[in-house]
């Protein structure tokens, strides 16, 4: 089990630890200047480790919303603590923080060949509405693209708090 951990807001401070961590556990990260723009502009979360002297963020999760809606843009948890249950409270702090602010639906998209992620989606309770083709490019690094794999798209209705 994971000593000391905890949930907030994120604020612009923490850019460069979320930074780091979307380098470190995301196959395809975002950049500076996309998470700069999330943090300024959607609504974010982040997890963190340690106790009152060292803390460190290991996960991170931003969404949008728009009228009754919320989007997940991205969720990303470090390697080191996966499979611990970080990304399942961190979507359920998501999804109870936006239902306050009168959001009814939560929606997403996930890589077709992300099953882990999927299966975390449908044990919360979303539902899979649809499938867009050939929308995520594929890359090996180091190689020419590799082809092109289909999003699925799910939805969850909360209800309001």
């Amino acid at each position: 089990m994971i000593p000391s951990v905890s949930f907030r807001l994120a604020s612009l401070s923490d850019l460069t630890a979320i930074i780091q961590l979307d380098a470190l556990s995301n196959p395809h990260p975002w950049g500076e200047n996309l998470i700069s723009d999330a943090l300024q502009t959607r609504k974010n979360w982040v997890v963190e480790l340690g106790d009152v002297t060292q803390k460190s963020i290991v996960g991170w999760l931003t969404a949008s919303v728009v009228l009754d809606q919320s989007e997940l843009e991205l969720i990303v948890i470090d390697p080191s603590v996966r499979r611990q249950g970080l990304a399942r409270q961190l979507m359920i702090a998501w999804s109870e923080a936006v239902a306050q602010q009168d959001v009814s639906e939560l929606l997403l998209e996930v890589r077709e060949s992300n099953l882990g992620a999927i299966s975390l989606y449908k044990s919360l309770g979303f539902e899979q509405v649809g499938r867009r083709k050939n929308y995520y490019q594929i890359e090996k690094k180091g190689q020419a693209e590799q082809g092109r794999e289909a999003a699925c798209l799910f939805t969850l209705k909360i209800e309001r708090l």
